[in-house]
């Protein structure tokens, strides 16, 4: 996943084949984080009106909050933190070079989008949880990957693995192929080593929905369902059920490969304002009655252990594409991407954290700033 989301930010192929690291540690420098996208990636309309976002001072046990995150944004590689209350802005800080303008990419925060894609496709009466791949993507019938339905795909436990280390899937040729229009994400898709189940070393084939196991093949593939489900494109879709109803005030920027099918799987640009719109939305439509309200609760709490802990170490749950049970703050459950990229939220109350930065190497410290956020009484 990760080599396959670079791929598109760089104007060099051969010099970009393993995912950035600084040390232990992932990392997004400002070339990937802060940059426009390819010239065939998609660029969404803006809300009208845009969802109000209301600027107000901290009160009370909120300033001493404030001021650690303060403190983690000057000393880390964070270039922006917003502290939240629902639609309400009680902080929000940049770091040169990023400020209000910048778009920050999602990496595989924009797992998090393609899960409210899907939703509302499922509410919309186009998709549903039970549905296999094949039904909607016939490529795929008579493999391991085409008999896996929706909400297997939405748990990362469709029983394929990534192919390399990192959580991606493709080879180096593939990934020069792809840039260059010769191949789709669909041709990636088709391949044996990537629509062929897990297999351990006794022959026994890993079954759907056994272990979680995150890699980009299943988010890739719901991307392809909703092409085909939907009758529009991943980004068309996203745009005018996802973004549009959050509430963007400026254009977004959605990856896709040159035959329209979607990064489902982490490339989504906004500004930082626009990620807590989209942020305050999600958390809104938890507290709704609704299908898709009943769909965000769903999403949102754990449907597969992450027993193995091979990505995501600090959280023990999954739902569909969103990380639950942070080991500070059971109650949570977040966006997260390569790099150091979260939105957090929580099941008991509107507090929200978004952070965007160069290195995933401060987290403990954003995941204990959340929890005392997420602590706080309510503001009267």
């Amino acid at each position: 996943m990760r080599r396959l989301l670079y791929l598109f930010l760089f104007l060099s192929v051969s010099a970009y084949s393993q995912a950035p690291m600084v040390g232990n540690y992932s990392a997004a420098p400002d070339d990937y984080l802060l940059g426009k996208g390819q010239r065939w990636h998609y660029h969404t309309d803006t809300a009208k009106p845009p969802q109000e976002l209301i600027a107000r001072e901290p009160v009370g046990d909120e300033i001493a909050i404030v001021d650690r995150a303060k403190t983690i944004l000057s000393n880390s590689s964070a270039k922006a933190i917003a502290l939240m209350d629902g639609n309400q802005i009680v902080w929000a800080g940049y770091k040169s070079p990023a400020n209000s303008n910048s778009v920050f990419l999602s990496f595989s925060v924009g797992k998090t989008v393609t899960s409210m894609a899907v939703g509302k496709a499922i509410c919309s009466g186009k998709l549903a949880l039970t549905d296999s791949a094949e039904t909607f993507v016939p490529e795929l019938q008579g493999t391991d990957l085409g008999r896996v339905t929706v909400q297997q795909l939405l748990q990362m436990s469709s029983g394929t693995s990534a192919i390399n280390h990192d959580s991606s899937i493709m080879s180096a040729k593939q990934e020069a192929d792809m840039r260059f229009g010769r191949i789709s994400f669909l041709d990636i898709l088709k391949t044996p080593k990537v629509s062929d189940a897990y297999q351990g070393t006794f022959g026994a084939k890993r079954k759907p929905g056994e272990v979680f196991d995150y890699h980009s093949t299943d988010p890739l593939l719901l991307g392809v369902i909703l092409n085909r489900a939907t009758g529009t494109t991943y980004v068309k879709w996203v745009e005018k059920e996802v973004l549009i109803p959050a509430g963007i005030d400026h254009e977004a920027i959605i990856g896709q490969d040159h035959f329209d099918y979607g990064m489902s799987d982490g490339n989504v640009r906004m500004t930082l304002e626009d990620w807590g719109r989209f942020a305050a939305w999600v958390k809104k439509n938890e507290s709704g009655n609704d299908c898709f309200s009943n769909y965000v609760k769903q999403a949102s709490t754990t449907h597969i252990s992450n027993s193995i802990k091979r990505e995501g170490k600090a959280f023990d749950g999954y739902g569909y594409l969103i990380w639950a049970e942070n080991n500070r703050q059971k109650d949570s459950y977040w966006a997260v991407g390569y790099g150091g990229q979260r939105i957090a939220w929580n099941h008991k109350n509107k507090r929200i954290l978004i952070a965007f930065s160069n290195v995933e190497n401060y987290m403990d410290d954003l995941y204990w700033l959340y929890r005392d956020w997420s602590n706080l009484p309510l503001k009267d």
